[in-house]
């Protein structure tokens, strides 16, 4: 009877060790769940070469395609992007400016700043007509500016205007897109405009208009790499081998850059010798570094300032909370 009842209490004690073993394999299949689709926001001006290599090679959807992950492009830029993130349309965006990131998260869009894009200070410029009276930033009170607003052109010119002991309400800003801008300009509609290349470089090359300051010294000039926080922490695997593709294509690039740069003046309509002269200009490395989330911690308090996002906000608290490397290739 004892041998029996020694038995039942093993097999007894058994069959409990494996209920929680079997309770678990639900949520197992739960946290290797992969998402059906992806959708990806691009641009591929100012002249981003990465995004470009991406959609002629196909690096994403064959790279996901392993998981039975679809992958969907969305070509999106400015509030457009902050826009499409928020209605959940897009899931990562791979060119947002970090102004607009910055504005979006701090008006409640749960986004995460996951790396850099690129970094292009020297290729934005604040442009005037040749022979419009306009030789410095000084000499802009009182005179129109075009530029699109709530973006780091915004910035960038309400900085030069600081550097010059001028504030915006010395100037008209008049909100327009960047092509839309430089039209303005050459139809002497406006009086100046902040543009980014290609636009800057090609219309100092037309002799039509004279650089007065580039961004350098200003602005970061970044863009980054962004998505919904919602969707990373339902699927932080798939965010790291977002990355991790993006940069393969980075690789891809410094090994095949005469090919990139050719894929890169076919998308934009530009001229190869142009691409080439304008490539060295932008920095397509992923990193954040300590010094970058000091100088988004200082556009935070310029943004705060100057009314784009609210007074009470803690601008360090704000970009601690928006910028997350973790997801970053080792």
């Amino acid at each position: 009877m004892k041998k029996h009842l020694k038995v039942s209490i093993t097999v007894l004690l058994s069959l409990l060790l494996l209920i929680p073993v079997t309770g678990c394999q639900p949520n197992i299949a739960k946290q290797q769940e992969n998402p059906k689709v992806i959708n990806i926001s691009y641009s591929t001006k100012p002249l981003n070469a990465p995004a470009i290599v991406a959609l002629e090679k196909k690096m994403f959807e064959d790279e996901f395609a392993k998981d039975e992950i679809q992958v969907k492009w969305y070509e999106l830029e400015g509030p457009a992007t902050t826009e499409a993130l928020a209605a959940k349309s897009i899931d990562f965006a791979t060119s947002l400016n970090y102004v607009s990131a910055i504005i979006s998260n701090a008006n409640g869009n749960d986004i995460k700043i996951l790396s850099s894009y690129s970094k292009f200070p020297k290729g934005i410029g604040l442009v005037a007509a040749k022979g419009g009276g306009i030789a410095s930033v000084a000499d802009l009170k009182g005179k129109k500016v075009a530029l699109q607003q709530g973006t780091m052109l915004h910035e960038m010119l309400i900085k030069a205007l600081a550097e010059a002991g001028l504030s915006a309400n010395d100037v008209q800003i008049i909100n327009m897109a960047s092509t839309d801008a430089y039209n303005a300009l050459l139809q002497k509609q406006v009086d100046a405009a902040v543009i980014p290349d290609p636009l800057l470089t090609k219309g100092i090359a037309s002799q039509k208009i004279t650089l007065i300051r580039n961004a350098e010294g200003l602005i970061l000039g970044q863009a980054v790499i962004a998505a919904r926080t919602e969707f990373i922490q339902k699927y932080p695997e798939t965010t790291k081998h977002f990355l991790e593709i993006h940069q393969q294509i980075l690789d891809w690039i410094q090994k095949n850059q005469d090919e990139a740069l050719r894929m890169t003046a076919d998308a934009n309509g530009m001229e190869l010798k142009a691409v080439t002269a304008l490539y060295p200009k932008f920095d397509f490395t992923m990193p954040i570094d300590s010094q970058d989330i000091e100088k988004l911690k200082e556009s935070a308090e310029f943004l705060k300032a100057n009314g784009f996002i609210k007074s009470d906000v803690d601008s360090d608290e704000l970009i601690n909370h928006l910028v997350d490397t973790g997801y970053l290739p080792k």
